[in-house]
């Protein structure tokens, strides 16, 4: 609180005044604001990067597609029955509901990894309407940390 409000001689026993309290709420959006900034910049700093890591994704994903179609018609050459065509079907579902469970469990991931910190930035905001100055600092300091 004492960081928040740049006022050395606070007492911890005396109730904050609804402008220390404003103040204490400015204060936690600027360095939300600066976090984000902080995120913003290193991710643009570091595109080169995420395009390499997501080219590489790409490439990785595009051989195991084309493996799979090798693969596919190795089979098709190999037979003809329809028993064959049947498993190669099959395969084929197989390996297609293989990559979409893949693909949504990277969503999911993602989509819990937002939810926790939105949760988090939601109960620290919370906190702060309510007046419980120190777990909303303790709960942003926290997530700077993150960062």
């Amino acid at each position: 609180m004492r960081d928040l409000l740049s006022v050395q001689d606070l007492d911890d026993s005396s109730p904050l005044s609804a402008p220390d309290l404003r103040l204490c709420i400015d204060h936690l959006q600027i360095r939300s604001l600066h976090i984000k900034d902080k995120v913003h910049d290193y991710v643009f700093a570091h595109r080169q990067d995420f395009a390499d890591i997501f080219s590489c994704c790409s490439q990785a994903v595009s051989g195991t597609d084309a493996a799979a179609a090798t693969l596919s018609d190795a089979l098709c050459l190999l037979s003809d029955l329809p028993l064959d065509r049947e498993i190669r079907e099959i395969t084929e579902e197989i390996w297609s509901k293989w990559r979409e469970l893949e693909e949504r469990r990277e969503a999911l991931c993602m989509v819990q990894t937002i939810s926790l910190l939105w949760e988090r930035l939601r109960s620290s905001r919370e906190d702060l309407r309510v007046g419980r100055l120190v777990e909303a600092s303790v709960a942003v300091r926290d997530l700077k940390a993150g960062f």
